[in-house]
């Protein structure tokens, strides 16, 4: 069962990376450490959604 607040976070890691054009989606992911290559941009559009939202999910929140 999903909870409101981990949806805007996804919802938020799919907006950051549909915002970003392919070069910045292949930057990313090898500054990540991430190599990709036979894949197509889709799925490493994913794979990207996939770290951001991992990296946004251990932020702090505004309690702690």
């Amino acid at each position: 069962m999903s909870h409101f607040s981990t949806d805007i976070i996804a919802d938020n890691a799919i907006d950051h990376v549909a915002n970003m054009s392919d070069r910045d989606v292949q930057k990313a992911l090898f500054d990540a450490g991430k190599r990709v290559l036979p894949a197509d941009m889709d799925a490493k559009r994913d794979i990207l959604i996939d770290l951001t939202f991992a990296d946004m999910m251990d932020r702090p929140g505004p309690c702690g």
